[in-house]
């Protein structure tokens, strides 16, 4: 289900956002046409603890079964590198809207995860903005601790 970590380096800013110590999930916040979307996010600090809350999220059943899962991730490294990177796991482009969107809130020090449960019905571009809200639902999440 999910793939090894390519991430790319950034500059960072000092004014970023890092959430708390928390594993958050949350399911079926958010249908459109069948479609069941979903999120979970954790402050992280270096790889292993991508892998580690990636294999926490796979133990649950929301997001076992959803048939897709997106994530990216911001860390800002001792050395005051920003390192990012996404994933997603057919719908091409999901983890960069969802990178895209941590960028835009200045949002370090996490990884965020969207996942999908097809509900029937194609959704064609929609999704991509369905991907984009959700993340925007975690990241206001984030934000509002």
């Amino acid at each position: 289900m999910f793939s090894p970590i390519k991430s790319q380096i950034s500059l960072p800013f000092d004014d970023g956002i890092v959430p708390r110590k928390e594993r958050i999930l949350e399911s079926d916040i958010f249908v459109d046409r069948g479609s069941k979307y979903g999120y979970g996010f954790t402050q992280v600090q270096w790889k292993e603890d991508i892998k580690t809350f990636l294999k926490y999220i796979r133990s649950t059943k929301s997001f076992d079964t959803a048939d897709h899962c997106s994530y990216a991730f911001r860390i800002l490294s001792s050395e005051g590198i920003l390192v990012e990177g996404k994933w997603d796991d057919g719908e091409t482009g999901a983890g960069q809207c969802i990178l895209r969107e941590l960028k835009r809130r200045n949002i370090e020090q996490v990884i965020l995860v969207v996942s999908r449960h097809f509900g029937g019905v194609y959704l064609q571009t929609d999704r991509y903005k369905n991907v984009v809200n959700v993340a925007k639902m975690g990241i206001e999440r984030i934000i509002n601790k």
